[in-house]
């Protein structure tokens, strides 16, 4: 119970640290992929995965604990729209993104896969960015 405790005391200092990686993906990272040489992309792109997770994931995992349990012990409003925002964010990224990931791991550096990228980003960039807004409302 603490350890859910302490994650609701973090909220919002978890969601600003999600709006912060995922504004610097949408406006850096991804777009810095088209200067990558596409002699270098696969090993360049299979290293940013593995090191890119080290720092997403923790955040994602602790948003959805605390997102789930505030939306449980708290329920108002706020959190049920952080709750919503995380699940939409969640669900674009496993069914837009990473298969996206995999592509250029397959097959390098395609344009069309790293628009895709871009395109399908904007979307949880939104919802993050909504996520955020929720939780400063709620702070």
């Amino acid at each position: 119970m603490i350890f859910f405790e302490t994650l609701h005391e973090h909220a919002l200092s978890i969601d600003f640290a999600m709006l912060v990686v995922i504004w610097m993906v949408q406006i850096i990272i991804y777009p810095a992929f088209r200067n990558i040489e596409t002699v270098n992309f696969p090993e360049w792109h299979a290293q940013y995965c593995k090191q890119i997770a080290w720092f997403v994931l923790p955040l994602m995992v602790s948003q959805i604990l605390e997102c789930t349990t505030s939306c449980f012990f708290v329920g108002d409003t706020c959190s049920w729209v952080r709750l919503v925002c995380v699940l939409l964010a969640w669900a674009v990224t496993f069914f837009h993104s990473a298969p996206q990931h995999r592509k250029l791991t397959i097959h390098g550096k395609k344009t069309e896969f790293i628009d895709s990228l871009l395109t399908g980003n904007w979307f949880r960039t939104f919802l993050w960015t909504i996520v955020f807004l929720a939780s400063y409302l709620n702070y």
